[in-house]
């Protein structure tokens, strides 16, 4: 049994690091965010427009309960999921978590190049991004850290991570 979840700030590659892992497990990919918005045919920022980042946390927290009926996937959490609620404990019990750590720096450069809209970054100065991302940094990192494992830059990929559920497998969570 292969449960993956990737944590991290927006931006930092969950989605695309996400898709690449689950075709190497041969396991089913899911990204909360584009889950949530199919599920309620809105975006994510119009969902948080129109009821409030409280009702929001709560359907997030929601999405995670069936999972615990999956036996195997890659999880891409929306960068803020972990870090409400009981949210970040509820990863842990339903998998191996792994944080994406990148900088501040790195994030916004990440954000700007970014083909996907973002609505809460929108109008914002390159100096008014890096100040925003190193405020929710600080705020959600404490959250990331209770991940399993935490990934640096270099090692955010495929082969590393599949390297570590080998070494676990034989240990496997309970």
């Amino acid at each position: 049994m292969e449960r993956v979840i990737l944590v991290g700030f927006m931006g930092c590659g969950k989605s695309t690091l996400g898709r690449k892992l689950a075709s190497k497990l041969n396991v089913a990919f899911i990204d909360s965010d584009s889950d949530i918005e199919k599920r309620y045919q809105q975006s994510i920022g119009e969902l948080f427009t129109r009821y409030g980042e409280s009702h929001f946390r709560e359907i997030e927290r929601q999405f995670i309960e069936p999972l615990y009926d999956e036996t195997a996937f890659v999880l891409a959490t929306g960068g803020g999921m972990p870090c409400f609620g009981q949210n970040m404990e509820m990863l842990n019990e339903l998998g191996t978590t792994f944080y994406l750590e990148r900088s501040p720096k790195e994030l916004v450069h990440r954000l700007v190049q970014s083909k996907t809209k973002r609505p809460l970054l929108a109008g914002l100065s390159e100096d008014e991004l890096l100040s925003y991302v190193e405020n929710k940094l600080a705020e959600r990192e404490p959250y990331y850290h209770l991940a399993d494992f935490t990934l640096g830059r270099d090692e955010q990929n495929a082969e590393t991570i599949q390297k570590i559920l080998h070494h676990l497998s034989p240990l496997q969570k309970s």
